[in-house]
């Protein structure tokens, strides 16, 4: 019944269109005879049957082109998402997330490979060993990891970047020492709890 109706729509509004074109070129060209404006109808019908008897095709939009793309590494390191600058957070608004950290991190269990996928952001951590000597004994909270850093906040409120690379990492979980070993952790924290942890020592307890 619809398709029916949708095709005497279709009909009416050909018919009207060709009427009205017809009616316009004997109107400016009285000079033309009926077949000549005929015929021009019925090329102008053909060549532009997407305009006078149909809707124009909308193009289908995918989800997925409407769905924001995140951003990417680059873009993120350009708009400065990946650095923490000086003042920008306190060590006094980090306790909170470190305590939260403590209670987070007595659950995973004691085991290296739970200890190397931990998500460390609010982990307190000192340097006990690294190629630079002035980061020797550097400790804070950790406010950000990227790939080859940790960015650490201490109780100045002075932000440390410290390099994964060459260094030894140390904190306390459950009363235990633990120390990791930065090479070994040269990945985002993200694809850290996703990579399959290799039989090499990453971590000390």
């Amino acid at each position: 019944m619809y398709q029916n109706n949708k095709r005497k729509l279709e009909d009416i509004n050909s018919n009207f269109t060709k009427s009205f074109i017809f009616n316009t070129i004997k109107e400016t060209n009285p000079q033309k005879s009926d077949i000549a404006a005929a015929n021009l109808v019925n090329n102008h019908i053909k060549t532009n049957s997407h305009i006078f008897l149909k809707e124009p095709y909308k193009k289908k939009t995918s989800k997925k082109n409407c769905l924001k793309q995140p951003l990417s590494h680059k873009e993120r390191r350009e708009l400065g998402l990946d650095t923490l600058k000086q003042g920008e957070v306190t060590f006094k608004e980090l306790v909170p997330i470190h305590k939260l950290w403590c209670q987070y991190v007595s659950q995973i269990g004691s085991k290296e490979e739970d200890i190397a996928r931990a998500d460390l952001h609010g982990c307190f951590m000192t340097v006990t060993k690294t190629m630079c000597p002035p980061l020797l004994r550097k400790c804070g909270i950790v406010a950000m990891e990227s790939l080859n850093t940790f960015s650490v906040v201490d109780e100045s409120d002075k932000v440390h970047v410290l390099p994964k690379r060459g260094s030894v990492f140390s904190f306390v979980i459950n009363d235990c020492v633990v120390n990791i070993f930065g090479n070994n952790f040269i990945f985002r924290p993200g694809e850290r709890i996703m990579k399959k942890i290799s039989k090499q020592k990453l971590v000390s307890i």
